[in-house]
């Protein structure tokens, strides 16, 4: 993506957010993600995004927060995934496995739907642990705002082949992807070998969006914050990204 269409239609979603009371910030030090978190009310940090899981840096990951009224009230944490030629389900069956195995050697998922192979490769970013303060739910534009300046920065930063995240099928069928900027479903990625580990589950399917067409989604996104002459709303049901 062009660095000035992207400067542009962050400086849309910014205004807009602005315009509703948002303050929008990057946690820059690891440390402080836990803290967020507590401060949310948020009822667990999945390992995907915990900085006791993984090494993170300035470089690999970003952790967003919309603070409305000084306090917390959206977040959202992306981490590049540079797996350069090696098969995403392989990557995969490691990361899951240091994140959940309770011990050595333990397989956690099946093998990988091969078409998830074929199109998820080179340079990922998994977007995760998006998560709303209870106070905050109800209008869907924000969340869909700030959600769209999470894609747009890991753009900026990283330039990504796709952004991916995991979402329940509930969820799915409710509208949570399109919300969130992910054009391409590609249902199930992989079989839980055993119980899914909390908060994990069955249903949850493979969302993403390529290089392309984040330029797309966040573009019809900015569109839809013009034109909002008043906020719609959604009911107080939670959608969780794992």
């Amino acid at each position: 993506m062009e660095t000035l269409k992207i400067a542009t239609k962050l400086g849309k979603l910014l205004t807009y957010m602005g315009a509703n009371g948002f303050e929008i910030e990057e946690v820059t030090e690891p440390d402080k993600i836990s803290q967020l978190v507590a401060q949310l009310d948020k009822p667990y940090l999945t390992p995907m995004s915990s900085p006791d899981h993984n090494d993170f840096t300035e470089n690999n990951v970003i952790c967003l927060v919309a603070k409305k009224n000084g306090k917390p009230a959206m977040m959202g944490c992306a981490r590049l995934e540079d797996i350069g030629e090696e098969p995403v389900g392989r990557y995969w069956s490691r990361v899951f496995a240091r994140a959940y195995a309770t011990k050595a050697n333990e397989q956690i998922i099946g093998e990988t739907h091969p078409k998830i192979e074929i199109s998820l490769q080179r340079k990922l970013v998994y977007f995760g642990d998006l998560f709303v303060a209870q106070k905050t739910r109800g209008n869907r534009l924000p969340l869909r705002a700030f959600v769209a300046i999470g894609h747009l920065a890991a753009a900026l930063k990283w330039d990504p082949d796709w952004i991916y995240c995991f979402i329940r099928e509930r969820d799915i069928l409710l509208g949570a992807s399109a919300m969130y900027g992910f054009n391409r479903d590609f249902g199930p990625a992989f079989k839980w070998l055993g119980d899914p580990p909390h908060p994990r589950d069955h249903s949850e399917q493979l969302v993403a969006v390529d290089r392309l067409d984040i330029q797309m989604m966040t573009e019809r996104t900015a569109l839809a914050v013009e034109q909002s002459t008043s906020p719609y709303t959604i009911n107080s049901e939670k959608f969780k990204i794992a």
